[in-house]
């Protein structure tokens, strides 16, 4: 009888591992809360063409730290993120020096200057951001454009 459940036991434990592996989550993104929204201006779409960026939030180190993520333009906080968050904000066309950055607390923050060239951090890169064109963003263990 022992034997018949273990055996029980071993193949179900394999089944679900077997199983858990194969599993797709849908992952599901929130709007930032207004209480998270320091410069709404940026929210709103104007009358000229504007690139539109789009900022994903997803659940990074495992789920164990969901301080949040901090959006900057010109060293503007824009908004916060959290985990499975979203927004899309509009700048101005124009040539931006893009780049990741840890802050204090571990989380990664996404910075956009159009003066003045940031120094490196996780990832930096120079880019046209063209009107009228949506540009995505990911923040998640693994940073970067898409």
């Amino acid at each position: 009888m022992k034997r018949i459940l273990l055996s029980f036991y071993l193949l179900t434990s394999f089944s679900m591992t077997y199983a858990a592996s194969d599993t797709n989550i849908i992952e599901v993104f929130k709007k930032v809360p207004e209480k998270r929204i320091y410069q709404p201006q940026y929210l709103l779409k104007g009358t000229t063409p504007q690139a539109r960026i789009h900022v994903i939030r997803k659940q990074y180190l495992n789920g164990l730290l969901d301080c949040p993520s901090v959006i900057y333009h010109d060293k503007k906080k824009i908004l916060s993120l959290r985990s499975f968050e979203e927004t899309t904000f509009f700048l101005e066309p124009d040539r931006y020096y893009i780049r990741y950055a840890v802050n204090n607390s571990g989380c990664i923050n996404l910075e956009f200057y159009q003066d003045k060239r940031p120094k490196m951090d996780i990832l930096s890169q120079e880019r046209q951001l063209e009107g009228d064109t949506e540009y995505t963003f990911t923040i998640s263990e693994h940073t970067g454009p898409q």
